[in-house]
């Protein structure tokens, strides 16, 4: 399993020109992405409605079945970085002329749509070469790197799995497996 780091995060995100006529989308897609562990089809399937209302970001995502894995919806948090997302996504898709209404896409192409699942694949692929980053980075390996990233700080394996939306337990210990890993190395390190 592919995670990236931090700083890898970093330069992903530095390889996109925020100038470029869809480099500020494209750049709050990727932040997007790895801040809240979406599958790339929750992502692209994302309304307005989903996290935006009342003026300002929802707390919370409800993700309808519809578009998410399985049978199930799921329900997750969006932390400060993701809010801030939110609103600059609503306040560039209204400069671009973009409708803001709830079942408007969140991430729009140029006519309007709502971007797709491949479209979304090669924004990140056109980005990772940019950077020159010699690891494969994803829409999934984003979604891995958050997960990971909530192992390493200690989040349960019952918060991982439900932001993760797995029903089994199995498919969320590949996260904590590297955490653990990494806490054995801490502790040998500390002569423990």
């Amino acid at each position: 399993m592919f995670s990236l780091s931090p700083r890898q995060i970093r330069r992903l995100l530095g390889a996109v020109n925020v100038r470029s006529p869809f480099g500020r989308r494209d750049y709050l897609l990727i932040l997007f992405l790895y801040q809240t562990g979406l599958r790339v089809g929750e992502c692209s399937g994302l309304v307005v409605h989903h996290v935006y209302s009342g003026g300002q970001a929802r707390e919370w995502l409800h993700l309808p079945a519809s578009i998410c894995k399985g049978p199930r919806g799921r329900v997750l948090p969006l932390n400060a970085t993701a809010r801030a997302c939110v609103e600059k996504l609503i306040q560039f898709n209204r400069e671009r002329g973009f409708s803001v209404a709830p079942a408007a896409p969140l991430f729009c192409h140029r006519k309007h749509g709502p971007l797709s699942i491949r479209s979304i694949q090669k924004i990140i692929k056109r980005y990772r070469e940019i950077a020159d980053l010699d690891l494969r980075a994803t829409p999934h390996t984003l979604r891995h790197s958050c997960l990971s990233g909530l192992a390493a700080t200690g989040a349960s394996v019952a918060t991982i799995q439900k932001i993760a939306g797995h029903r089994r337990i199995a498919s969320t210990q590949v996260y904590t497996h590297a955490s653990m890993e990494q806490l054995k190395k801490d502790s040998a390190a500390l002569g423990g």
